[in-house]
């Protein structure tokens, strides 16, 4: 494997981390659980239609902080790079429900695989917006840059896999900030032909905010494939 032949953007990533964060010396931690159902349907070759339903909680998972339901597409333009386009509602369990919209464009390349190893990353125009009646209260647009890499571990069907994920403002007061950061380890297995369960650690860090939060987060999510 030849280091020097893998595109220089794919480590820009890490380097953002470190750009335009502030010392912050007030900083909250907490524990939460992750949990989701997905599933694909494979229109044709070239499509793909997604569904996912998940929950949050907060306050070391002694609260429920969110429920959400997702609808998207994938369009696969080659073995390498696809797009897709995704809608989700939020509604949030803090002081009053608040319901919260996000439309998300993203973009997906896949490198070669190196012997066993797979890497890919994916970058995502995020617009949010909250509306309480008839207002629009907030809204944001970010930019969320990830790498994948993944390991298929010979004669075994578990499959571990590692996550760096970078928040970038690209709205208002928001704009060129690092606001957080992700990193994920985890590993999947197969259920049956068509559809697998994975779990995972992640740890979620905000960036440039007074009491900025530190999550430890526990993740568990079960897919199902259609073909």
């Amino acid at each position: 494997m030849k280091i020097l032949k893998i595109p220089v953007f794919i480590f820009v990533v890490f380097i953002l981390g470190i750009i335009n964060t502030n010392v912050l010396y007030a900083q909250e931690n907490d524990f939460q659980i992750w949990g989701d159902v997905s599933s694909k349907y494979k229109i044709n070759k070239k499509f793909k239609l997604s569904t996912e339903l998940g929950f949050r909680t907060r306050e070391n998972s002694e609260l429920l902080k969110q429920y959400y339901g997702e609808l998207g597409i994938r369009y696969k333009l080659n073995k390498r790079i696809n797009f897709s386009l995704k809608y989700r509602l939020t509604d949030y369990s803090i002081f009053d429900k608040i319901s919260a919209n996000r439309l998300s464009f993203d973009f997906g390349y896949s490198f070669k695989k190196w012997g066993r190893t797979s890497i890919s990353i994916r970058e995502r125009c995020q617009y949010s917006w909250l509306i309480q009646s008839g207002i629009n209260n907030y809204d944001a647009i970010l930019l969320r840059s990830r790498i994948d890499v993944n390991y298929d571990i010979r004669k075994n069907k578990i499959e571990p896999f590692f996550a760096f994920e970078h928040y970038l403002g690209l709205s208002d007061e928001l704009l060129g900030y690092s606001l957080q950061l992700r990193w994920t380890l985890g590993a999947s297995m197969p259920v049956n032909k068509w559809s697998d369960v994975s779990a995972a650690f992640r740890i979620q860090r905000q960036l440039n905010k007074n009491n900025p939060l530190t999550a430890y987060i526990f993740l568990l999510s079960y897919n199902i494939d259609i073909n």
